[in-house]
């Protein structure tokens, strides 16, 4: 039962998210200033975007001095297969944020 519950909330949350995503892409572009904070623009538009907001918090508010350096430097059961290094850097970035994200949320 518990498991059932767990499941259909996560899949109603990515359904209120896809919905938030789409929003988002269709909603005008705003005019960028030299001076544009992008903590303040996702503060100011969560209420619109409470899904993204939130990601955008994670993701965006992590100063890159935290990371502890051991966890830099660890393989951690992450081997490197044919498949991985054929990867970009920038999608290894991704995949390790987005599940470092999704195991934590």
């Amino acid at each position: 039962m518990n498991e059932n519950w767990r499941k259909e909330t996560r899949a109603n949350y990515f359904v209120i998210l896809e919905h938030e995503i789409d929003r988002y892409i269709t909603d005008p572009i705003e005019d960028v200033v030299d001076l544009f904070d992008v903590l303040k623009w996702w503060k100011l538009n969560e209420v619109k975007y409470p899904g993204l907001a939130l990601i955008a918090k994670h993701v965006l508010a992590i100063p890159v001095s935290t990371v502890a350096s051991e966890s830099c430097f660890s393989t951690g059961g992450q081997i490197v297969d044919s498949f991985r290094a054929s990867l970009t850097p920038k999608i290894v970035e991704t995949l390790i944020c987005s599940q470092n994200w999704l195991r934590f949320h």
